[in-house]
């Protein structure tokens, strides 16, 4: 596993980098890459789960873990719905089973999971319908900041992407705090007034000498 998610996995003959990726304003290069091959059975929703929460301890992204979870598991689900058996398909009679390959791309501000699969159809949100926020293509699209996909010569890619900040209670950025330098030690008013005496005396004596 270790040696699988350490690589830049292969999607659709491409590297993982050049597959339809939401490239960040500032342009700059992905820091650190991650894949998984899966196969498309319900089993594949809980592989994902822990395959990201093991690569975002390891890049120290803990702070997103539950949002990139539940996005990851719910494109997987997709995945799985579109490109794996039905559910009443008996192991027997299964003849075939397609392959998804999710891939972990981390960037300074940002963090994109991408799910590719052998689907002939891109994922669409309709303006028309309302889409319960907490499953599905609504759950993603209520927790990433972007996602998108697109077809390939071999299927889809799904992505979105996830801002790796903390959030307030409202859901607005938390500004990390700077550590401030530690104040220097005041002295008291009364160690302050012995010093004082004690450098008129150390004067007066001076003055005496000469």
């Amino acid at each position: 596993m270790d040696a699988v998610m350490a690589a830049i996995m292969q999607v659709n003959g491409e590297p993982a980098a050049h597959v339809d990726v939401p490239v960040p304003r500032t342009g700059e290069q992905p820091r650190s890459l991650a894949a998984i091959d899966l196969v498309a059975l319900p089993t594949a929703v809980a592989v994902a789960r822990m395959f990201v929460a093991d690569t975002l301890r390891r890049w120290e992204a803990m702070v997103i873990e539950p949002d990139m979870e539940a996005v990851a598991a719910e494109l997987v689900t997709l995945s799985v719905k579109a490109t794996g058996p039905a559910e009443e398909t008996s192991w027997q009679d299964i003849q075939r089973i397609g392959a998804i390959k999710v891939c972990l791309m981390g960037w300074s501000r940002h963090i994109v999971v991408k799910v590719a699969d052998q689907h002939d159809q891109e994922l669409v949100l309709s303006d028309d319908v309302a889409l319960p926020g907490d499953s599905g293509i609504g759950l993603v699209d209520a927790r990433a900041g972007r996602w998108g996909s697109r077809l390939t010569q071999t299927g889809r890619v799904m992505w979105a992407e996830l801002a790796v900040y903390e959030r307030t209670p409202v859901g607005l950025p938390r500004r990390r705090r700077t550590p401030s330098p530690s104040p220097r030690n005041r002295i008291s008013g009364q160690q302050h007034d012995e010093a004082y005496s004690d450098l008129l005396h150390r004067v007066r004596d001076g003055l005496k000498r000469s």
